[in-house]
């Protein structure tokens, strides 16, 4: 499904994958992006139990937002597909 570049999986245009291969790569991408989520909130929680706050920390604590809409489309795509067969 996915090509090798510079050691992270590139995936083909959505147009050009199978159904199945949509629903793969949906969950895997939602799987890896909650992964970097806790990863992310769990620096910021030991940053924050040290009294550390610096303007990276309100970068990740914007991009968490963002991060959770993109994770809201993936359901919504997998809705999408699972209506499609």
């Amino acid at each position: 499904m996915a090509r090798k570049h510079g050691g992270a999986a590139v995936r083909p245009p959505l147009d050009q994958m199978t159904l199945d291969e949509l629903r793969s790569w949906v969950r895997q991408t939602r799987a890896a992006l909650q992964q970097k989520m806790q990863r992310e909130q769990a620096y910021l929680a030991r940053r924050a139990s040290r009294g550390i706050r610096t303007p990276t920390d309100e970068a990740y604590e914007a991009d968490a937002l963002l991060e959770a809409d993109v994770l809201a489309m993936l359901d919504e795509m997998e809705q999408i597909m699972s209506r499609q067969g």
